[in-house]
């Protein structure tokens, strides 16, 4: 068998592959390490970014409500387009009314759905102007914002009545925040009771009894309306 000595200025061939593939992985490894570095590093500057969005948003319906409730010279007209506004400014509309009546959204034609979401913005702007006079003894006291997933965000806080009439209330805003879209108010949880839900089981009960005739809904509504008492 003939064999030659290693030289010591060069490997053999297997060895010097071996080098090199430990050299490769090495540098695969760090540029690896490096990209989920960054990724984690902007994941975070994101979802902060995110957190803080949420937060102001709330801060500023918050201060809106505030400034107008306590003008005492505001008209019930005044109030209702007060009301008006800040609902497309704060709210996610669109979202709210399609969650509000679950499953049947699917199944109720265009002019159900427009008839439905005209009448349901009308009722939710009455419910809340009869309880607008009540703001100007409430204040909210921030006290802890969650993340839930990569869009919901809960910012949490404390409902105090400077009155003393009412218990402190602890209630948390669920906001939307998605990267390329501003923030917005999706549900109010108040002492861990979902009112988007709360009316979601409303809506779908009372179309399951009337079976499963989202007209029902939309009559229901209309005597609603015809009903109500202006303040």
């Amino acid at each position: 068998m003939n064999s030659k000595p290693f030289s010591r200025n060069k490997l053999p061939e297997g060895i010097m592959m071996t080098h090199l593939q430990k050299s490769l992985l090495k540098v695969k490894a760090a540029a690896f390490s490096a990209i989920i570095l960054l990724a984690c590093a902007g994941g975070t500057a994101c979802a902060n970014d995110r957190v803080s969005e949420a937060e102001n948003l709330v801060k500023a319906l918050i201060t809106e409500l505030e400034q107008t409730s306590s003008q005492a010279d505001m008209t019930d007209k005044d109030n209702r387009q007060v009301l008006n506004k800040l609902v497309d400014v704060y709210f996610d509309v669109d979202a709210i009314t399609r969650f509000s009546v679950g499953r049947y959204w699917r199944v109720a034609s265009d002019f159900e759905k427009s008839e439905y979401t005209r009448l349901f913005r009308l009722v939710f702007l009455n419910q809340a102007n009869e309880q607008f006079h009540k703001l100007r003894d409430l204040e909210f006291k921030p006290t802890t914002t969650n993340t839930k997933g990569d869009k919901l965000i809960l910012v949490g806080g404390i409902i105090h009545d400077k009155s003393g009439e009412f218990p402190d209330v602890e209630i948390f805003w669920r906001i939307v925040a998605r990267p390329d879209k501003p923030a917005k108010i999706f549900d109010i949880e108040v002492e861990n009771i979902s009112m988007l839900k709360t009316q979601q089981d409303e809506n779908t009960t009372l179309i399951r009894r009337n079976a499963g005739r989202f007209s029902a809904l939309i009559e229901a509504l209309q005597e609603q309306l015809k009903n109500h008492q202006p303040n």
